[in-house]
């Protein structure tokens, strides 16, 4: 015959299983515990750093605000339109160089700050 108190020992130790199982752990009070060492493992990363996309573009039109206010509007056009009559690489710079609203907007804040 089976010991009563075996089978209590096993159902605890069935329970202590399932917790652990869990994610559950018995801590002592003030020990680092397993919940702080998850909330401490590195955040999953994005696939698309966006941050970074972001700060290339800003770079992009900086350069571009840049340029139009150091050698002028007629200049950088001329420029650019130079550029759309070459081959395909050239034509793809004149698109990502032309003077947009953003890019006049910096300009004219930079302009001043240039001369």
């Amino acid at each position: 015959m089976r010991d009563p108190q075996f089978n209590e020992f096993e159902k605890r130790l069935h329970r202590i299983d399932q917790i652990h199982q869990a994610g559950g752990a018995f801590e002592a009070s003030g020990s680092l515990g397993r919940s702080y060492f998850d909330s401490v493992r590195p955040k999953a990363r994005r696939a698309l750093p966006l941050r970074g996309v972001a700060l290339v573009l800003a770079g992009a039109l900086l350069f571009k605000g840049l340029m139009l206010a150091e050698i002028g509007q007629q200049d950088y056009n001329a420029r650019v339109a130079s550029l759309a009559d070459g081959s395909i690489f050239e034509r793809i710079g004149a698109w990502v160089m032309h003077a947009d609203a953003a890019t006049q907007a910096i300009a004219g804040v930079i302009g001043p700050l240039l001369h």
